[in-house]
């Protein structure tokens, strides 16, 4: 997930960053306007937290909101979910993950 979905959903979002960080006020958010950098900037105004906390607060945070859609998952990853339930309807053992150790 990346800020554009914020930008996007800015009054989806906006209303999420009001419940999470409450000291923001409805002109902040309006001066805020979807962009990551002028969030960043009054959350340290109101709260006093160190930048750093500030950006991982934020990571965390869009992270759970707006969790990455099946629709955005990699290529890769697509072609192994399909190669799986293929095996999965032949009962193919495909995709266990184990190797064969030979026993004495």
């Amino acid at each position: 997930m990346d800020w554009n979905q914020v930008e996007a959903r800015w009054k989806l979002a906006r209303g999420k960053i009001k419940q999470k960080w409450g000291r923001l006020t409805d002109e902040d958010l309006e001066v805020i306007r979807g962009r990551r950098e002028r969030l960043e900037r009054k959350i340290q105004e109101r709260y006093g937290f160190a930048t750093d906390h500030v950006r991982k607060e934020i990571e965390d945070w869009v992270r759970w909101q707006f969790p990455v859609s099946p629709q955005r998952r990699s290529r890769k990853t697509k072609l192994a979910s399909v190669s799986t339930r293929r095996a999965q309807r032949n009962g193919s053992p495909a995709n266990w993950g184990v190797t064969a150790i030979s026993m004495r």
